[in-house]
């Protein structure tokens, strides 16, 4: 067996969690209304939908592994590409990207008449969450289950986590460091460590630059500029951390500031010049971005790949009065084993990274419902109508409206354009939605998450009524309003 890494995407349809090669993951896209009728019957068909002129059959993986019927759960379809074949699996929501090696994957075989939808099942490492790895040929050879041939054309469909359905852009996150602008893909970003505190460690030295507090470990932080030989960020006591997990355990790179999360086309990254820069991978070009600012784009595999900085990884130890210490039952603990929260809607454990923000108080909204972040346009159209419309600017040649994500939730103090940040939203009609907000928090992890109200709820009602989610840990995390701006960019549409 070999121990070299495969991704795979992870995705959860409302009752079981599991898990397909990347590479046969073709696009996310929404779910629509309704389904079209096919003049075929078969277990678990739902019906087809028309992905640019092509007529996708879509099947409900929970019918098909014989759980009771329900319309509770399916918010989204991955359209898996199996050899020339293509099908849609209903699911609940998308969990982003993992790595597993062979000899983590435990060959699995149903006994019965009924076939397996899987052949094999591993925990993911980052949680320790059980995941089933789907048969996708199996899938699509169920009697009766009609398929489409692949026409090898692909689109832009809808960004959902880490899995980015359009091969002609990238997303970046935008760093400082200092004088130097760097940037890295998105996928490769545990978290965001909003405000750093860097505390001494025997392993000062070199590019570490002491340990960071995090999850109850004393985690290295790494100088990405000395590790890059062009310098060293400077310490002017308001550092940031990107968090970087490699194969056996975390890092932090300190970072002067945060900026923003881009999506660029791949064109835009330049090759390095021939001259004048170390050639040890980290870098793989130059970006430069509409605003004219140029970064360089770190390598996240090269990083990942690299032995010292793994071995730097490793020696992250668990902080004095932590081992084996239980953590106390809180709250939110008894509430999420209970499975019911405050307001009677469901309380599901839930690991994945949210974009936190001020909105007048803070809230929360998945990272990978955002396809971009921006800052205001400076030469966007003003409309004054004294509502939640603020303006009109042009973007990926489409043009966007500016909507004050405040005023939609019953806050009427307005954005300063001069620091507020537009989240950009794909909707499933093809629009681009910007949603401004006063002000960016970070890039964390949630514990836990509330189900949302199945009623279509009034958006000004979203921070007073709106499903809840735990951000951080269990043991210091706090709870946010969790904002829906896929619910609410198709609530503005159909207004």
């Amino acid at each position: 067996m070999s121990s070299i890494e495969a991704l795979y995407g992870v995705f959860n349809t409302g009752r079981v969690r599991v898990a397909l090669p990347l590479d046969e993951l073709r696009e996310v896209i929404m779910r629509p209304s309704s389904f079209t009728a096919l003049p075929v019957t078969a277990e678990g068909l739902l019906g087809a939908v028309n992905l640019r002129h092509v007529v996708i059959p879509v099947l409900d993986l929970c019918r098909l592994a014989g759980y009771e019927e329900t319309d509770e759960f399916g918010k989204v379809i991955v359209i898996v590409s199996r050899g020339d074949q293509l099908f849609g699996l209903l699911a609940e929501e998308i969990e982003g990207v993992t790595r597993i090696t062979e000899e983590a994957l435990l060959e699995t075989s149903v006994a019965g008449d009924r076939p397996a939808l899987f052949s094999h099942t591993f925990e993911r490492p980052e949680d320790g969450e059980v995941v089933s790895l789907l048969d996708a040929q199996a899938i699509s050879q169920l009697p009766g289950v009609p398929v489409v041939k692949d026409s090898g054309t692909r689109g832009t469909g809808i960004e959902i986590g880490d899995i980015n359905s359009d091969s002609s852009r990238r997303t970046v996150l935008l760093l400082r460091c200092g004088p130097i602008g760097l940037c890295i893909d998105v996928g490769h970003v545990h978290s965001v460590i909003p405000q750093l505190t860097v505390h001494p460690s025997p392993l000062d030295g070199g590019t570490c630059r002491g340990v960071v507090h995090l999850h109850d470990k004393a985690v290295p932080a790494v100088d990405p500029l000395q590790m890059l030989g062009l310098g060293s960020v400077p310490d002017d006591g308001n550092l940031r951390g990107l968090v970087i997990a490699l194969p056996r355990g975390l890092v932090v790179l300190t970072v002067s500031d945060i900026a923003d999360i881009a999506s660029v086309p791949v064109g835009d990254v330049l090759p390095l010049p021939p001259v004048g820069m170390r050639k040890d991978g980290f870098l793989t070009g130059v970006l430069r971005i509409e605003t004219g600012d140029q970064h360089l784009l770190l390598d996240g595999e090269a990083l990942r790949a690299d032995a010292e900085l793994d071995a730097l990884s490793n020696l992250g130890v668990t902080l004095p009065g932590k081992e084996k210490v239980a953590p106390p039952v809180s709250m939110a603990t008894k509430v999420a084993e209970e499975n019911e929260g405050p307001d009677g809607r469901r309380v599901v454990p839930s690991v994945r990274k949210f974009l936190t923000y001020n909105v007048g108080m803070e809230a929360a909204t998945p990272l990978g419902q955002i396809t971009e972040i921006v800052p205001y346009p400076q030469h966007a159209i003003a409309l004054d109508g004294g509502g939640p419309l603020l303006g009109i600017f042009t973007h990926r040649r489409l043009s966007v409206p500016l909507l004050s994500l405040p005023a939609l939730l019953g806050i009427t103090e307005p954005p300063d354009p001069a620091t507020a940040r537009v989240l950009l939203i794909d909707a499933p009609t093809g629009e681009l939605l910007g949603f401004v907000v006063p002000a960016l928090h970070a890039i964390e992890d949630s514990v836990w998450e509330e189900s949302a109200q199945k009623e279509h709820a009034d958006p000004s009602a979203m921070l007073q009524r709106g499903p809840l989610v735990k951000i951080g840990t269990e043991a210091q995390g706090r709870l946010l309003p969790n904002i829906d701006l896929t619910e609410l960019a198709a609530a503005e549409l159909v207004a």
